[in-house]
């Protein structure tokens, strides 16, 4: 067995006054993430998202609490609801983020750690290879990534699961299993299953993994000369990510395709990116409108527009005092039954004013986070119908940089 343990630049790069935030589940790859780093005197505080799907979760999150009692950290349940549309996995994933992302701010942490190993990696390396995927798609999980303002680490990515669970076995520290981990239902683990079989064709995991860093190398070295090439010919215009159409059409094609690979995902907050059949199909004819990964793809003379899609955000609604699609808060005269949806037809025929004037295309304000009170449009601001409400996006344009840097 190699002996896991915390990269020594992840390590090192940890403030000494620092409070690393710690995501865990209760299963080996979370609870071995603790262990390491209690074990290693990092200062630590958790957080255990139940996503309220099966009956044993509330005791596994126990599990966790009582481990963390015993170790003086402390500990915290946040709970998430499914509202029963969209994709589970996806709006599980993107309501997890979400939580922690709020927890850590609550909390003063501006990191938070995962616990992701190498064979989620490589797990994620053979999914895109399913997909036809390239260079990004092929480089697999980031060791690190930001969302929210907050900074996510993912310091296991060279660590084996098997030897992981034989640390955690060695020092008496139990975990659960979550039953839907063995679901061959799902693509991942279907391709978990069968790893062994690829083995035992000679693609060991150790050459997947050295694969994998030399693709991150060559990302890494490719992600800086484009952020380069691209400052100054995008920007952020009230949520759509706007690019220099004229520039962006006389960049190289490999280019152009993980700059619009980055634009759909940051707009969209989708973890993984869209099929590459499906995307060199939008980058054949940029001028045509397309649909594309939740977003809505358009041009005009002079730019190229990637903004929200309707139907991407159409059922979502919260509560007017919570975050809407994972970017936009709202300020004004909040109650218990005023919420933030998608405007839609619906509200924009009860706009007052011209939504003409404000400069946006039609599609843009259809999926645009208006404040509603039952079937009542309480307040448009990006249709040009304020009505004393005010919208924050969370995302800025050095944040687009950012994400092409660190995909």
């Amino acid at each position: 067995m190699t002996a896991p343990a915390l990269p020594d630049n992840f390590l090192n790069n940890l403030p000494p006054d620092l409070v690393l935030g710690v995501a865990v589940s209760g299963g080996s790859d979370s609870m071995g993430l603790l262990h390491l780093l209690i074990r290693a005197g990092v200062s630590v505080s958790v957080a255990t998202v139940n996503h309220n799907l099966r009956d044993e979760a509330g005791a596994e999150a126990q599990a966790v609490a009582d481990y963390c009692a015993a170790h003086g950290v402390s500990h915290e349940v946040l709970h998430w609801h499914w509202d029963k549309k969209g994709n589970l996995q996806d709006q599980a994933r993107r309501g997890r983020y979400g939580l922690l992302s709020d927890w850590a701010a609550r909390g003063g942490f501006r990191d938070v750690a995962l616990g992701h190993t190498a064979d989620d990696n490589i797990e994620t390396f053979l999914m895109g290879l399913s997909r036809g995927a390239g260079l990004d798609g092929l480089s697999g999980m980031r060791p690190e990534f930001v969302r929210e303002g907050i900074t996510f680490h993912r310091p296991l990515l060279q660590t084996r699961r098997a030897d992981l669970r034989e640390t955690l076995v060695c020092a008496g520290v139990s975990w659960s299993d979550d039953p839907s981990n063995d679901d061959p239902g799902y693509q991942r683990i279907q391709i978990r299953q069968n790893l062994t079989a690829l083995e035992a064709t000679g693609v060991s995991a150790d050459m997947v993994l050295m694969s994998l860093s030399h693709l991150q190398a060559t990302r890494r070295d490719v992600n800086a000369d484009l952020a380069r090439a691209l400052a100054g010919h995008f920007r952020l215009d009230r949520g759509d990510l706007c690019f220099d159409l004229d520039w962006f059409e006389t960049v190289a094609p490999e280019s152009r395709r993980r700059l619009l690979n980055c634009a759909l995902q940051f707009v969209s907050g989708q973890e993984y990116p869209p099929r590459g059949a499906k995307l060199m199909r939008v980058l054949a004819d940029l001028r045509q409108k397309s649909v594309l990964h939740g977003c809505v793809i358009l041009s005009d003379a002079t730019v190229l527009r990637v903004g929200r899609e309707l139907a991407a955000v159409a059922d979502l609604h919260v509560p007017s005092t919570e975050l809407w699609d994972q970017r936009w808060h709202v300020a004004g005269a909040h109650s218990q039954s005023t919420e933030i949806r998608a405007l839609g037809e619906t509200g924009l025929t009860q706009c007052i004013g011209d939504w003409r004037d404000v400069g946006l295309p039609r599609s843009t304000l259809l999926a645009s986070p208006s404040v509603w009170d039952g079937d009542t449009l309480i307040a448009a601001p990006l249709a040009g119908w304020a009505n004393n409400w005010t919208l924050t996006l969370r995302q800025h344009d050095s944040e687009y940089l950012e994400f092409v840097l660190s995909h």
